[in-house]
């Protein structure tokens, strides 16, 4: 097999991390699928848990 590296800046590299992460895929599909009823202040919670953030646009 054969060894592929890939460049990935720290942005890419926690995606990626979370990405395949069952802990939070399961919290994801919950929360932003609406298996269960979800309030933007969980939503939030849950971005700040996993130390997500988005920039703001006015």
């Amino acid at each position: 097999m054969q060894n592929v590296q890939i460049a990935m800046d720290f942005p890419g590299f926690a995606q990626e991390f979370l990405r395949r992460n069952p802990v939070y895929r399961k919290e994801y599909r919950e929360v932003m699928t609406g298996k269960r009823t979800v309030h933007r202040d969980e939503q939030e919670e849950m971005a700040r848990r996993w130390g997500l953030s988005f920039p703001v646009f006015a």
